[in-house]
């Protein structure tokens, strides 16, 4: 069963690779061609999908310091939206 997310912004899901593409403007690096930055997606995301909370997040990326600016950015700028996909079943709209 896996863990989804969708960031939301002006109540629409924001693709992903934007997300990326904001996040990298932000911070003054540019964007990878097939990485996203600090793998925010597979760290940060990742805790979103299982629902846990921003706070939750930051808490767990206390010691990496980009990753907690990542948090608070996508905090600031987009709500989440988490659900687990079952085996048959499509997801939520």
């Amino acid at each position: 069963m896996p863990n989804c997310f969708q960031l939301i912004k002006n109540g629409e899901a924001v693709d992903l690779n934007a997300v990326d593409e904001e996040l990298c403007q932000h911070f003054g690096e540019e964007v990878h061609p097939v990485r996203y930055f600090e793998a925010w997606f597979d760290c940060v995301g990742s805790l979103l999908a299982a629902g846990r909370s921003f706070d939750e997040v930051r808490s767990a990326y206390k010691d990496v310091p980009r990753l907690v600016g990542v948090v608070d950015y996508l905090e600031k700028n987009f709500t989440v939206r988490s659900w687990y996909e079952r085996k048959g079943h499509e997801r939520p709209c």
